[in-house]
């Protein structure tokens, strides 16, 4: 019966002690089946998230490039009276018909608030003229100064420039 019992009882402990060292045992293996099927196909899951953050940066510099593209700086609005020049109307027209789906106009931030807001009150004026509605393009301040030059400036320059070129003359025919 000794033996008996003792078997029993060892039968028992081992059961006992089984059942507790079963703890995170399925933890563990689906942990190992997910490692693997990750390992298996090791870029893809990663780099989605390198390609988003490129275009993020990419979606920015766009943004940015089309604001500044779509800006109306100080020379296409009159010095004194804040009115927009036959420039500024041909500007918003551009950006009107070619830029499809990137329609919002940006206006340059005036010195003063009154300056600004002449500007916008004149932008508003030649969108009501264009379209009937001023309302139906969102306009917005933007504090950057894009680059470029006045039209005006251009042009004299270029002139100036095919003024002073010299008139084409062949050299001298020379007999041997």
């Amino acid at each position: 019966m000794k033996i008996g019992t003792l078997f029993t009882q060892s039968i028992m402990a081992t059961l006992l002690f089984c059942s507790v060292s079963q703890a995170g045992w399925n933890e563990f293996w689906d942990r190992a089946h997910l490692d693997y099927a990750r390992n298996k196909c090791w870029p893809s899951p990663f780099v989605e998230q390198d390609r988003a953050s490129v275009n993020n940066y990419y979606a920015q510099m766009t943004a940015t490039g089309i604001r500044l593209q779509n800006t109306l700086s100080d020379h296409y609005f009159d010095q004194e009276s804040g009115e927009l020049t036959r420039a500024g109307m041909m500007k918003i027209r551009s950006i009107l018909t070619n830029v499809e789906g990137r329609r919002d106009i940006f206006v340059m931030q005036g010195f003063t608030r009154q300056e600004t807001e002449a500007r916008i009150t004149a932008v508003k004026a030649g969108l009501a003229e264009m379209l009937g509605n001023p309302e139906a393009v969102a306009i917005y301040v933007s504090p950057d100064q894009p680059t470029g030059r006045a039209a005006d400036y251009i042009d004299d320059i270029w002139r100036r420039e095919r003024s002073s070129i010299p008139a084409p003359r062949l050299p001298a025919f020379a007999e041997q």
